[in-house]
């Protein structure tokens, strides 16, 4: 394993986005990723941003490239497809680190979701299927899970730690500030705490 490097992968719902919330959410994970860098731990990043009309797109790269696009949409569908595209990341992450060479391998990866509603378009997965998946990376690799979301059954559907999930209040004016500085704190706790491991 690779004991200076952290995988960070992002399953990030974009529909869901109203167009008001768009500055919010670009100035929130503008910072998320500074404080992330801030840390001094090497990552790399890989992640599925999904909306209804678009199919994943799997990224890879250092944390160093880390910025924010004009991803955001919403098309008033109320559609969510989190359990194929999150599913859909974890298993090209995973077997593209099976492909990895061992030495060349993150000690430490991490998985963060982010989702609005309750999933309402998956074909391809099922709750059960993707806690059981969460649950096997957990308990097996040691993998790290994180839940964004408005809804609290998610939490309870995919098996994620209420400790471990940040939930997002659309009757905040903002509805990224509060939950980003506390996905934040969380996030550098985990990157320093493995970095004092070391």
């Amino acid at each position: 394993m690779n004991n200076e490097l952290t995988l960070q992968i992002f399953a990030f719902d974009c529909s869901g986005i109203p167009n008001e919330q768009h500055d919010n959410i670009i100035r929130a994970v503008k910072k998320y990723g500074t404080a992330l860098k801030a840390t001094g731990r090497k990552q790399h990043v890989s992640g599925i941003r999904f909306t209804r009309n678009e199919e994943a797109r799997v990224v890879n790269y250092p944390l160093e490239k880390f910025k924010v696009n004009s991803w955001l949409e919403d098309d008033g569908s109320g559609v969510n497809n989190m359990l194929d595209q999150t599913s859909n990341i974890m298993n090209k992450v995973g077997e593209r680190l099976a492909a990895t060479p061992e030495a060349e391998r993150p000690s430490q990866v991490i998985v963060t979701i982010i989702a609005f509603g309750r999933d309402n378009a998956s074909v391809r997965c099922t709750y059960d299927q993707l806690r059981d998946m969460i649950a096997h990376q957990r308990d097996v690799y040691k993998w790290k899970f994180f839940l964004l979301t408005d809804f609290t059954i998610n939490m309870e559907k995919l098996g994620i730690a209420e400790d471990d999930t940040i939930i997002i209040h659309k009757s905040e004016k903002d509805w990224f500030k509060k939950p980003y500085e506390e996905l934040t704190e969380k996030m550098v706790e985990c990157l320093t705490n493995n970095n004092s491991e070391l």
